[in-house]
């Protein structure tokens, strides 16, 4: 019975084609573009001795006429903060401060309100436009809402704080700090690597619409940046995803150097070859193993790939070997005489096929038969 030998180049292009074909680009910010919430305290010598700091990091200034400003319980209720809608004006890179009646701060409010709605710890602190869209939300301590995770609550008479820089520490945004004055625009939509939590004693250090503005040292863009592009990702080609080497055979392994002989090289019509580049990949000769490289054989794209029905190739022995019309395709490309025996190697490629993908995958089979006779081989 003849031997059979296959060689299979391992392609590991399917799902690189398929995976992450379809999806939306998702927003990030870090220096961000819309007004936020900079700082919040919830008690200090009183229960309501509260406020809560808009800071402005954008180069425009923004109305903030009809914007309101609620908090939303631990349990989940929603209410407004301030009774009526807030008005003013916010400066590029400026503050406005909110803050209750019975706040007792050295920095003067710019708008105050006196309740029913007061915050407290495990409150969620929530700013809409005037659209009725939310533009930015502080969860604390236990909040059922907040930006991924909530920030811990204030301690009395401190506040809790928006960095200035992704690395910005608590040393950092102190009075006094390497952050003091380079405002507050991290937003990476999470509370808790958002904010610091002042813990010096008396460390609240609100600011109003009459403090200096604070610019930081990495000035936000206009616009969002939108990450991933899939484009970008995803343009796989066979030549820059597999660099397959094929395995031997187990057939007798010749101990030449695979160097290609010019004058013995089998050079089909390229025309008729479902290769490219056909003299790149089939040069082989009587004494020694073919090495196909699998990067120039497939096509990525499916239409350029053709199934020719291929006429005998001469052998390259006087012996001729007859070559059938195979199915799938097949293409000699290397016929070999060893004492008794004799070896015949074919080229034939495998349709696979992924929904409106057809992939085309090549393999060489090498059949060996007794005598060396010249008759074909069993396939």
């Amino acid at each position: 019975m003849p031997r059979k030998f296959l060689i299979l180049p391992i392609l590991p292009l399917l799902f690189s084609l398929i995976v992450f074909s379809l999806y939306e680009a998702q927003k990030t910010y870090s220096l961000t573009n819309h007004v936020v919430i900079s700082e919040i305290q919830t008690n200090g010598s009183s229960s309501t001795d509260e406020f809560v700091e808009l800071y402005n990091p954008t180069g425009n200034s923004i109305n903030l006429t009809n914007w309101r400003l609620s908090k939303k319980t631990e349990g989940g209720t929603e209410s407004d903060i301030i009774a009526a809608t807030m008005s003013g004006i916010i400066a590029p890179h400026g503050f406005v401060l909110i803050a209750h009646e019975s706040y007792d701060g050295g920095t003067q409010e710019d708008i105050s309100y006196s309740g029913p709605t007061t915050i407290s710890n495990d409150n969620t602190v929530l700013l809409y436009n005037a659209d009725a869209v939310l533009v930015d939300r502080v969860g604390m301590g236990t909040a059922s809402d907040s930006e991924t995770t909530s920030i811990l609550n204030p301690i009395d008479n401190r506040s809790v704080e928006r960095k200035a820089l992704s690395d910005s520490a608590e040393t950092d945004m102190a009075i006094g700090g390497a952050h003091e004055t380079f405002g507050n625009g991290e937003d990476t939509e999470n509370n808790t690597n958002d904010f610091v939590r002042h813990i010096a004693p008396n460390e609240s250090n609100p600011q109003n619409a009459s403090s200096s503005t604070e610019v930081p040292t990495e000035s936000p863009t206009p616009t969002e940046v939108v990450s991933p592009t899939p484009t970008e990702e995803l343009s796989p080609t066979p030549t820059e995803k597999s660099t397959p080497t094929p395995m031997p055979s187990e057939g007798p392994i010749p101990t030449q150097s695979p160097t290609p002989t010019p004058t013995e090289t089998l050079t089909p019509t390229p025309t008729e070859s479902p290769t490219p580049t056909p003299t790149a990949s089939l040069t082989p000769t009587p004494t020694l193993l073919p090495t196909p490289t699998p990067t120039e054989e497939p096509t990525p794209t499916p239409t350029e790939v053709v199934t020719p029905t291929l006429p005998e190739i001469p052998s390259p022995t006087p012996t001729k070997v007859a070559t059938p019309t195979p199915t799938p395709p097949q293409q000699v490309i290397g016929m070999f005489s060893f004492p008794g025996t004799k070896t015949v190697c074919y080229l034939e490629f495998k349709t696979f096929r992924a929904g409106f993908f057809r992939f085309l995958f090549p393999t060489i089979k090498c059949s060996k038969t007794q005598g060396g006779n010249g008759s074909s081989p069993n396939l």
